[in-house]
């Protein structure tokens, strides 16, 4: 959020309940671990939430404990947690009337800054199907739970809320490599992946420190967040031969995935790898994310071959 936005409190946040902060971050997890330095360097107060109330690094006191149960309207849960200025919301809300509840149980119990507080949703780029280059304008698959409750969120607070829908999630222990033996054990799995899209940890962390600090151009809007580039599973797999297994370099290479690689190739007349946008499938355009905000995203797969499989 831009200074004029919101009051600053860049000093250590104890664990009361009274203290205002700048960001609640409702499920610190995986996502946390990154986005923690960065709040640190923008000066932007924090306080997050686990299951068990853990303390966890960058919150030596512990975090608040807190569990979402959509069927209740007991309002104590809520009044432990700090007022915000802004909460991220990292879990999964589900269907209708998930977000009605989390939002106005938490604005019912924290009335003082209800009216401008703002909401980030994290989603998933799956909310989008089809084939071709899709964008943030492209119908959304309203089957599905999560843009159901995310569409929900945004007719009920409008500018002040933000979905973002994040494409395939890497980086610490999520590395790509290994999933390969996961979505391709033969060669006809092989044949179905198309285009895979990503997004570091470090890029998720800015793109939230982004949408905080340039809310009047992300605020009721539904963005694709993803690194800007198109990965062809094929070349990937060809380059990986099944990727690693069990984090050793080298371990569990399947020397079958590049002969199924080959043999595709030729019987699809692929001349070279990575194969032309018309052959992967349904493709992202990120662009007008990242527009928005200032910045682009600066980790990426090719950073993983310069340093000998370190992603």
């Amino acid at each position: 959020m831009s200074t004029a936005s919101i009051a600053r409190n860049p000093q250590p946040v104890s664990t009361s309940s009274t203290n205002s902060v700048d960001l609640l971050i409702l499920g610190a997890g995986w996502t946390y671990t990154f986005l923690m330095p960065l709040l640190h360097h923008h000066k932007i107060s924090y306080q997050a939430t686990t299951r068990d109330g853990r303390r966890i690094p960058g919150l030596a006191k512990g975090t608040f404990p807190f569990t979402f149960d959509p069927a209740s309207d007991d309002a104590a849960p809520y009044g432990t947690l700090p007022s915000a200025g802004a909460v991220l919301i990292v879990f999964p809300l589900k269907g209708r009337g998930q977000s009605t509840r989390l939002v106005e149980m938490y604005n019912n119990v924290h009335k003082e800054e209800a009216g401008r507080r703002r909401w980030i949703q994290l989603g998933s780029t799956g909310v989008w199907k089809g084939e071709g280059w899709l964008d943030r304008h492209s119908p959304i698959d309203l089957s599905s739970e999560r843009a159901v409750a995310e569409e929900e969120l945004l007719t009920l607070v409008g500018k002040n809320a933000c979905i973002l829908n994040l494409a395939g999630l890497w980086g610490g222990e999520r590395n790509p490599r290994n999933w390969v033996s996961r979505v391709a054990k033969t060669k006809e799995d092989v044949q179905r992946k198309g285009a895979l899209h990503l997004l570091h940890g470090e890029d998720i962390a800015r793109a939230i420190v982004g949408c905080l600090e340039k809310w009047e151009g992300v605020g009721a809007g539904r963005w694709i967040v993803c690194d800007l580039r198109t990965w062809d599973w094929w070349d990937l797999i060809l380059g990986w031969d099944g990727g690693k297994k069990d984090g050793e370099l080298g371990e569990g290479r399947n020397p079958e995935y590049g002969k199924w690689v080959l043999e595709l190739m030729e019987e699809q007349e692929v001349r070279a790898l990575p194969r032309g946008r018309e052959m992967l499938g349904r493709c992202l355009d990120g662009r007008e994310f990242w527009k928005k905000v200032g910045t682009v995203p600066q980790r990426t797969l090719l950073q993983c071959y310069t340093r000998l499989g370190s992603c």
